[in-house]
Order: C-alpha cells, then sequence, then structure tokens
C-alpha cells in the first residue's frame, strides 16, 4: 500500500493531495478555458473536491471517475452536502477504458495521478472523449533531468509512480495526439507541500499512519515511507502543469 492511498483512506482532513491544493486547480482550470458552458471531466477525482470546486466556481457540469469505490462515495456525499447534485456527477471507472462517447466532454483533467497509471493508455483514452478543439490540462510530479535512474525506480517500487521529465511530458502529450502543448514548471511549490502536509497531518495522523503501515508491511513498509518522503523532499523532484489542445477535425 502506498502512502498516497493511506493518506487516501483515512479520516485526517486531508481533501486536496496535490501541491498548491485548489489554487493549482483554479489555474489548471482557466488555462483549460473552462467556464459556465464547459463539460469537464476530472480523471481520478478522489474525494471528489476538485470536481466541486470547479462547479462551484466556474458553473460548469463535472463528471468525476475514480477506480475507488470509497472515493466515488466520498465524492457523491461531498456533491449532496454543498448542493452540487445537479452540477456534479461521479463514476466508478477505469482510467483506461473510460467509459464515455468519443469526443463528449470540452476539458479532460486529471490531478498528480497520471505517474501512477499506464500513461500512454490513459491519455489515450483522455484524447479520445475530448472534443475537437477541446483541452487537456494535468498537474504532476516531473523529474529533473539530472535525476539518477536509481531514484527512479525506487519510487517506482515503492509508490508505483513513474514521473516523467517536464520535456518527457511534453513527448507523451503530442504523441497523443495533442497540439499547442505548454509545460509550466511548479517545482517551487513542492517544499512547502510537504510542509503543509505534515502541519495537516499531525502528531495524531502521523501516528495512524505509522500503525498502520506497521500492520500491514511491517517494518518494511515504514522503511518504503520513510524514503519515498525523502524522495519527495530531494532536489531532483519537481512538479508540472501541463496542457494540449486537441485538434479540429
Amino acid at each position: 500500500m502506498s502512502l498516497e492511498e493511506i493518506l487516501e483512506e483515512e479520516n485526517l482532513g486531508i481533501e486536496v493531495l496535490h501541491p498548491s491544493g485548489l489554487e493549482i486547480t483554479r489555474e489548471l482550470a482557466e488555462l483549460c478555458g473552462i467556464n459556465e458552458k464547459s463539460k469537464v471531466l476530472d480523471v481520478a477525482c478522489g474525494t471528489g473536491e476538485t470536481a466541486c470546486f470547479l462547479a462551484e466556481t466556474f458553473g460548469c457540469e463535472v463528471v468525476g471517475v475514480d477506480a475507488s469505490p470509497l472515493m466515488i462515495e466520498k465524492a457523491k456525499n461531498k456533491a449532496k452536502m454543498r448542493g452540487l447534485e445537479g452540477k456534479t456527477t461521479f463514476i466508478l471507472a477505469d482510467a483506461h477504458k473510460l467509459p464515455f462517447p468519443d469526443n463528449t466532454f470540452d476539458v479532460v483533467i486529471s490531478e498528480c495521478t497520471l505517474c501512477l497509471l499506464n500513461k500512454e493508455v490513459a491519455l489515450r483514452e483522455i484524447v479520445r472523449v475530448v472534443k475537437p478543439n477541446g483541452y487537456v490540462g494535468i498537474h504532476d510530479v516531473a523529474w529533473k533531468e539530472d535525476t539518477p535512474e536509481t531514484l527512479k525506480l525506487k519510487l517506482k517500487e515503492i509508490e508505483g509512480e513513474e514521473p516523467e521529465t517536464p520535456e518527457g511530458w511534453r513527448r507523451i502529450f503530442e504523441k497523443a495526439g495533442l497540439m499547442d502543448v505548454i509545460v509550466i514548471d511548479k517545482s517551487h511549490l513542492i517544499p512547502e507541500w510537504m510542509k503543509e502536509m505534515r502541519k495537516e497531518v499531525g502528531i495524531i495522523g502521523e501516528l495512524k499512519i505509522f500503525l498502520k503501515i506497521l500492520r500491514k508491511e511491517g517494518l518494511k513498509g515504514l522503511k518504503n515511507a520513510w524514503e519515498s518522503m525523502k524522495i519527495f523532499e530531494s532536489p531532483y523532484t519537481g512538479y508540472v502543469i501541463i496542457v494540449g489542445r486537441k485538434p479540429a477535425r
């Protein structure tokens, strides 16, 4: 079990598990031209925080998909509590096989998740369901160009994550058929994010995480969690926004 999965499952009061919280979500939405007429797909929507934020802030219609029944249940409950059932829909689905016809959405976004998936397959599906001239936007972890291969392999082993370099992300977007691809370096957000996460989790939250890892994976699991944190705090770990547009027919 990855550290991210534990943070999602435990009730620690953390709704957004990526740098800069909803500020970077707003920036991504603006880069993708989201407005009140947009139909938006949020891939790997988690607890629905982003979907609700977009519906409230931009007045758009948002569909969220996630592979976790627990996350979908939380998202539906959140939307109901915030009076957004008419603006949001949440569906249990695999990002590698999206249950929508071609050319359905004006914008498709995914936050800090593509590096956990088969990137080429998931992005191909995302491009398939976005309309011609529609936007695809993500923000995600990005390796610095001089990152040692051993560090990349270690993160893959511990967390199952395979980030790209900024130029690597650009190539994947272009290979998927997207044009006008922009990559914005947000690496400066990582150190503050790590501090904020520790602050939000608190001592009791850290104890819950410690005990859960110990019960499930023993001392080896604790060692892996520690190494994972150190990788994210290393100077080799960056962060980027990537946005591209699907060509017109």
